[in-house]
C-alpha cells in the first residue's frame, strides 16, 4: 500500500484501530532491543514557587507525554519554553528579534557558564560530539536548495543567521565548494559540518578555519534548532514520521534537536536559580541523556 493511502486509512480508521508505520516500528523494535524505555528525562528540580518559573514549567512537562515516540513534537514544546525562558532575560536588553535575542542568551549566559566550570564544559563536548549526520546534512539542505518554493522566504533568514555564527568569509568558501548541491555534496558538506561542530580545525578553499564554543553554540541554536523549528511551525515538511522516507535517524534528528534544546533550557532554569539548583546533579543528567541517545543511536550518527 502506497503511504498516500495509508495516511488516508490512518485517519478513516483512528481512533478504533491505530495504525503503526514501518519506521514507527523499527524505533519501537530498536528501543526493545537496546533496553531503553525513554531516551530523555529531565532534570531534578527543587520546589520552587516563583510565578515566572511555574509558568514556564507548565510549557516544560508538556514535553514528556509525547516520548519516547514523538520526539519531534517534543522538540516544539521544548522549544517553545527555550523561547519563553530567552524572553524572560531579555526584557533587561534592547534587543528585537527572537534570534537576536538568542545570539545575546549565547553571549551572556551560556558561553559564561560552560567556561566556568570544566564539567559543564565537558557534557557540552559530549552532546556536540554526538550531532547525526542527518542533522548537519538537513542544515545544508536548506542553506542551498532550490526546488522548495514554500522554503525560498525562510532561505534569506537562514543563510544570514549561520554567517552570523561562522562568518562570511567561511560561508563563501562553504558555498563555493558545496553550493551546487547533489546528494555526494550534501553529504560531504554535512560532514564537514559535524567536524566544525566537534571543535576541530578545518581547511577549505585554501583557508584555515577553527571555531571557539560561542559561535558553535550560535550555529547549533540559530542554525540547526532554529530552522528546524521554523519549517515544522510553517508546515513545509512532511510529519517526519508518517512518511515512506522515515528511517531510524530522522529519530536521532528530532531525538538531538530536543536534548540539545533541553540542555539549554537546563542552564537559563540554573541561572535563574543558582542557589537552589546543584549543578553536579544537573550536568550528571544532562549528561545521561546524551549517553542514552548514543546508545540507541550510535550506529545512525554518520548515516
Amino acid at each position: 500500500m502506497s503511504y498516500s493511502k495509508k495516511r488516508i486509512e490512518y485517519n478513516n480508521k483512528w481512533p478504533d484501530n491505530v495504525i503503526t508505520f514501518s519506521g514507527q516500528q523499527d524505533f519501537y523494535k530498536l528501543l526493545e532491543e537496546k533496553k531503553v524505555e525513554n531516551i530523555f528525562k529531565p532534570i531534578i528540580l527543587p520546589n520552587i514557587e516563583d510565578e515566572q518559573f511555574q509558568r514556564l514549567l507548565s510549557f516544560k512537562i508538556d514535553i514528556y507525554e509525547q516520548l519516547p515516540y514523538r520526539p519531534d513534537i517534543a522538540f516544539d514544546l521544548a522549544w517553545r519554553t527555550f523561547e519563553a525562558y530567552s524572553s524572560y532575560f531579555a526584557t533587561r536588553w534592547n534587543i528585537v528579534g527572537m534570534w537576536k535575542i538568542l545570539n545575546k542568551v549565547s553571549e551572556d549566559i551560556l558561553i559564561n557558564q560552560i567556561n566556568k566550570n570544566l564539567s559543564l564544559s565537558e557534557a557540552l563536548k559530549n552532546l556536540l560530539n554526538s550531532v547525526p549526520l542527518q542533522a548537519t546534512e538537513f542544515l545544508v539542505r536548506r542553506l542551498f536548495e532550490t526546488t522548495s518554493l514554500s522554503l525560498k522566504p525562510q532561505k534569506a533568514q537562514i543563510i544570514d543567521r549561520f554567517k552570523d555564527s561562522l562568518g562570511q568569509d567561511f560561508f563563501d568558501c562553504f558555498k563555493a565548494k558545496y553550493g551546487e548541491l547533489n546528494s555526494e555534496n550534501q553529504r560531504k558538506a554535512g560532514m564537514l559540518l559535524q567536524i566544525i561542530i566537534s571543535g576541530k580545525k578545518i581547511s577549505l578553499e585554501g583557508k584555515t578555519f577553527q571555531f571557539d564554543t560561542l559561535q558553535i553554540l550560535k550555529l547549533i541554536i540559530n542554525g540547526l534548532l532554529y530552522t528546524y523549528r521554523n519549517e515544522r511551525f510553517h508546515g513545509d515538511s512532511f510529519s517526519p514520521f508518517k512518511s515512506s522516507k522515515t528511517k531510524i535517524k530522522t529519530y536521532a534528528h528530532s531525538y538531538f534537536c530536543l536534548i540539545s534544546t533541553y540542555f539549554f533550557i537546563a542552564q537559563l532554569i540554573y541561572k535563574h536559580f543558582e542557589s537552589e539548583i546543584d549543578l553536579n546533579d544537573m550536568i550528571k543528567s544532562l549528561n545521561d541523556n546524551t549517553d542514552r541517545f548514543n546508545l540507541v543511536f550510535k550506529n545512525q550518527l554518520k548515516k
